[in-house]
């Protein structure tokens, strides 16, 4: 389900430099525009929105979270990468990466500053190693 800009919009542009999949349009200081199609409701838009005029498909409206460290990142399972580097191939913003290449280690966040949080690495990895979460979930993230 897609995300909504509302008349609030200030044209801005912080949504448009977040997003991971590049569905977001519009002038500066002019309203922006989400593509339904293109969307992939990962909320990055809303974590930057200073306006906070970014909808859910329900009509909520979702708030901002100030400051990029708080947030939600990739945590890796360990024991159950593989390596594969799906999760490094996909990624937008370059963030995740395998130390020693692939198949040969884990993969690992390198650039916690530039991760918006878009879950596009946890979509793609067929073991279940990798999930995004909110940062004071991290440590619990694969407790058994």
């Amino acid at each position: 389900m897609a995300h909504f800009i509302t008349e609030a919009c200030i044209g801005c542009t912080a949504c448009v430099k977040v997003c991971p999949v590049s569905c977001i349009t519009g002038d500066r200081k002019q309203r922006h525009v989400i593509n339904p199609e293109l969307c992939i409701d990962c909320h990055a838009c809303s974590y930057a929105c200073p306006a906070e005029c970014i909808e859910d498909q329900y009509g909520n409206l979702l708030p901002r979270i100030a400051g990029r460290s708080k947030w939600p990142k990739p945590v890796v399972d360990p024991i159950h990468c593989t390596g594969c580097s799906f999760c490094v191939d996909i990624c937008p913003f370059n963030c995740l990466a395998i130390p020693g290449g692939a198949f040969h280690g884990t993969a690992e966040l390198v650039d916690p500053k530039s991760c918006v949080g878009c879950k596009l690495c946890e979509s793609v990895c067929a073991k279940n190693a990798i999930v995004v979460v909110p940062p004071d979930q991290a440590d619990t993230a694969f407790a058994a």
